[in-house]
């Protein structure tokens, strides 16, 4: 008979380590937005909403992965919107894959290249960007993290007018 509780107790501890090592990323989180887009499509860019978030000509917004820009009415957001236009803005863009699809509005969560030039990167060494929304603020470790994170150390913060 004393088997028996024991048997329980290890029945028990089983049970919750299975549920956390399959669950336990998203137990209090939500739902987790997995990947499940095709890395390498292309789109052309039809308008640039801000330093980190532009529009697609298939219709969808797409927020660059790994960075942070200045919001509308801070200083600096009119540099980091101006340089990403600059950057993208009626080019043809390829999607990169990132650990997650879409954040809480829906957008697509992805890398942005032109040509062989990664924009988030890009604009992170320019200044106007810096590497966020990575393992360090209790998101998931992204693809392109430890590059972006060390381009941030190494840019200068570009001054806002």
């Amino acid at each position: 008979m004393r088997r028996h509780p024991l048997l329980f107790a290890v029945l028990v501890v089983g049970v919750v380590f299975v549920v956390f090592r399959v669950f336990g990323d998203d137990i209090g989180a939500g739902p987790r937005n997995e990947v499940q887009a095709v890395d390498g499509r292309s789109f052309v860019v039809t308008h640039v909403v801000d330093g980190d978030t532009v529009d697609l000509d298939n219709g969808e917004t797409v927020r660059l992965v790994g960075i942070d820009t200045q919001e509308r009415g801070e200083c600096g957001y009119d540099e980091a919107r101006a340089a990403l236009v600059d950057l993208v803005d009626g080019q043809r863009i390829t999607l990169g894959a990132s650990d997650e699809d879409r954040d809480r509005y829906d957008r697509l969560l992805r890398y942005v290249d032109v040509g062989k030039v990664d924009a988030g990167l890009r604009l992170i060494k320019q200044g106007f960007a810096i590497a966020r929304y990575d393992s360090r603020d209790g998101y998931g470790r992204h693809p392109r993290e430890a590059r972006y994170v060390k381009a941030d150390k190494a840019s200068p913060r570009a001054a806002c007018r």
